[in-house]
């Protein structure tokens, strides 16, 4: 489920309390008659006002709605329509927690997974990190990899400042349009800039940065790797 807090929780919240009649109208009809498609549920021809998310398809928008909330669930298609019933009826039985329980659980996760945690300017590793050797392989990352996907988190680890650049204008870009890190080890020694280029199905590299104090590696085996991904071989 969504933190109640957000915005989107909020707008779900006044959407429910403000059409509680049509939201019990609608489970009841799931309840006697379903699974069901959104356009079996009689009141989908009714006359309504204009919705500024939906038009006219309250039927629809309610669905969404209650799905989101996890009172009922898509369980199957006929054709490209989904079908929709209760989630009572699908969903197993489990433990239900309050919303600080789980939030408590997600946070640990989180914090188990990265393996340090942000706390008040300073870094503080989780009591399981492994601080081992790992292995010297060079390859390199997406920009949404989870070790640069938190930006902040990457530059105090690593000192390693790193942005997308693609919307940034040709002339105002430090490095280049889509632009990867390279991860050598435990630590992100530089960027890389490779083109795919589709027609002649070759890949070439724009441009190399490498981190202040960091001696150049061969790349060859990184790019072989992703030219053999994208299904291209690279450019001489």
């Amino acid at each position: 489920m969504r933190r109640r807090s957000s915005a989107w929780d909020k707008q779900l919240t006044r959407y429910v309390q403000e059409n509680a009649a049509f939201r019990r109208h609608v489970l009841r009809e799931l309840d006697r008659r379903g699974p069901l498609l959104g356009r079996e549920i009689e009141t989908h021809k009714r006359r309504f006002d204009d919705h500024r998310w939906w038009g006219t398809r309250q039927v629809g928008l309610m669905l969404q709605v209650l799905n989101a909330r996890g009172e009922v669930a898509v369980v199957g298609r006929r054709g490209k329509q989904r079908v929709w019933d209760l989630a009572d009826r699908w969903y197993p039985e489990t433990e239900r927690l309050t919303w600080a329980q789980a939030s408590r659980l997600i946070d640990e996760q989180r914090f188990r997974s990265l393996g340090v945690q942000l706390r008040r300017g300073k870094l503080v590793a989780h009591p399981d990190a492994d601080d081992g050797r790992v292995a010297g392989r060079v390859t390199f990352l997406s920009p949404f990899d989870r070790l640069v996907h938190d930006r902040a988190r990457a530059e105090a680890l690593w000192g390693f400042y790193y942005r997308l650049e693609m919307y940034v204008p040709k002339a105002k870009r430090a490095y280049g349009y889509y632009v990867l890190p390279i991860l050598a080890g435990d630590r992100i020694v530089g960027r890389v800039e490779p083109l795919h280029d589709r027609t002649e199905g070759t890949l070439r590299v724009l441009g190399t940065w490498w981190e202040d104090g960091v001696e150049p590696l061969p790349l060859d085996e990184p790019l072989a790797s992703l030219a053999t991904w994208l299904g291209a071989r690279l450019a001489s």
